[in-house]
């Protein structure tokens, strides 16, 4: 009996864990510790109520803030992945893990976790990469001198949205 207790008692600590790091939802937290998802919809109650009864919450928003800088940090390095991307699957690959990683910040953010929006952001997002290849693919059937001058204004819009950002 003490051995199922401690069991419990260390998925639940694990399922806390997951918690800090955005994982919210009963069905993701199932999948991660291999429990039903009633129970991961049990233990998130058991955590949220041990969160309201801890007198001091610097060592959760501690965690919840390195969690948020990993983010971040991981975001940036796909973008730098996805600008030296060799091939479309490369960057579409990039791209997936930048959404994927915008998802966590806003989980760990408190802002809106509702996942409706998801599917739509995402539809987007691949809307975008089609016009993306679609105006690459007109570029690549212009002539030589028309492609270096394409070539040359796109170069110089980048460089004066550059300048806007850092001058602001």
């Amino acid at each position: 009996m003490a051995k199922t207790n401690l069991k419990r008692e260390t998925t639940i600590i694990k399922c806390e864990d997951y918690m800090l790091r955005g994982y919210d939802r009963p069905s993701e937290l199932s999948q991660l510790l291999g429990i039903a998802y009633n129970t991961a919809r049990e233990y998130i109650e058991i955590v949220k109520i041990r969160w309201e009864n801890q007198g001091d919450p610097t060592k959760r928003e501690s965690a919840r803030a390195k969690l948020i800088k990993k983010a971040e940090e991981v975001i940036k390095e796909a973008w730098v992945l996805k600008s030296n991307a060799r091939n479309t699957s490369e960057k579409v690959s990039a791209l997936r893990t930048i959404l994927s990683a915008i998802e966590r910040l806003t989980k760990l953010h408190g802002l809106d976790t509702s996942h409706q929006n998801f599917p739509i952001v995402m539809s987007i997002a691949i809307q975008r990469e089609r016009e993306l290849a679609k105006i690459a693919s007109e570029v690549r059937q212009l002539p030589e001198t028309e492609k270096l001058n394409a070539l040359k204004m796109i170069k110089d819009k980048i460089k004066k949205r550059k300048g806007i950002v850092k001058a602001e």
